[in-house]
């Protein structure tokens, strides 16, 4: 392996110059600068990380904890994300609780003890958690993304969940339907919280009655969305229209529907919450409230990349707007 000494011989330059210039910091002459990079070339050095890190105070790297890898919803908060920190030259190390706390606290200590400059974190509860705020303590950078915590004082980027929501009950309700049930996971994130909030003020704004047997949460997973989507279809008074809190619960509601033989939107229309490519290959078209899930990764890399760059000012709450798209699975109560 070639070595910073080794550097330090062919260019004819002592090793904390050669170091100076492969790290890129301190003051280095024009001339030797150019025989140690030509010297880098000739040799084909590479520099190590690890001890350049404890020069720099930097590894140049960010942790991304989000809760399932396996969900297109994360895959491009991802993409967003690193969009932005690979231009800045930071690579992302990349983690997934699967909605575990006990994970998380473990994933943030091993990427504490990775020395990672930053953390981008969708947190897999919005209850206190003592390793989330004793890295802040550390000064350790974080941005939230996503989902809140509640008495975390750090950035967050998250969307306006329940003027979303909002809009979407109170167009069912406008093509005449009553019944509307609702399907989400974790009520102890604060999406789900958000989104229930405007279910709630759609029925409240139009003087309909909150129905506790019509509103149901699950696992964050395709097959508990199904079987409660299918406890609700099945009730001699079931719902003429379904709000899905999330792109799971919508594929499992939507399975269930198909399950039993209603029709969309003849016997039962659908809202759901996110939108991804197969909304539009669904027969019906799925209707859905839209997030900027690029945009969304995208803000969360720009914001800890300025915290990192020495942004010392308060901690802001970013929200972005979500968009209605109306498709082909609404229609009036039969």
């Amino acid at each position: 392996m070639v070595t910073i000494k080794d550097v330090a011989k062919r260019a004819g330059v002592s090793q904390a110059t050669a170091s100076r210039v492969a790290g890129n910091y301190g003051y280095v002459s024009i001339a030797k600068r150019r025989k140690v990079l030509a010297a880098i070339r000739e040799l084909g050095y590479h520099p190590n990380r690890i001890a350049r890190s404890m020069v720099t105070k930097s590894t140049q790297t960010v942790g991304l904890v989000v809760t399932d890898i396996e969900n297109p919803f994360f895959a491009q908060l991802v993409r967003g994300v690193e969009d932005v920190t690979w231009e800045y030259g930071y690579t992302l190390i990349l983690a997934n609780t699967d909605e575990d706390t006990q994970r998380e606290s473990a994933i943030l200590t091993t990427l504490q003890e990775k020395m990672v400059d930053g953390l981008i974190l969708v947190p897999a509860s919005s209850r206190h958690s003592a390793i989330r705020a004793a890295l802040v303590e550390q000064g350790i950078a974080m941005v939230l993304l996503d989902r809140a915590v509640d008495g975390l004082e750090v950035d967050k980027v998250l969307v306006d969940n329940e003027n979303g929501a909002c809009q979407a009950v109170s167009h069912l309700i406008g093509l005449g339907h009553k019944r509307i049930g609702m399907i989400l996971d974790n009520l102890d994130i604060t999406t789900n919280i958000e989104r229930l909030a405007g279910y709630h003020a759609a029925l409240a704004a139009h003087d309909l009655p909150v129905e506790k047997n019509l509103v149901q949460s699950c696992q964050f997973t395709r097959q508990s969305a199904h079987t409660i989507a299918l406890e609700m279809l099945r009730q001699p008074d079931h719902p003429t229209a379904l709000f899905t809190a999330n792109n799971f619960m919508s594929i499992g509601a939507l399975r269930a529907i198909q399950e039993i033989g209603l029709n969309i939107p003849e016997d039962i229309s659908v809202v759901g919450f996110d939108e991804l490519e197969w909304n539009q290959l669904n027969c019906p078209q799925l209707t859905v409230v839209a997030q900027p899930v690029h945009e969304m990764g995208m803000v969360a890399g720009e914001r800890l990349i300025a915290r990192l760059k020495g942004d010392k000012t308060s901690a802001l709450e970013i929200r972005l707007k979500t968009k209605f798209i109306l498709r082909q699975s609404c229609g009036q109560v039969a």
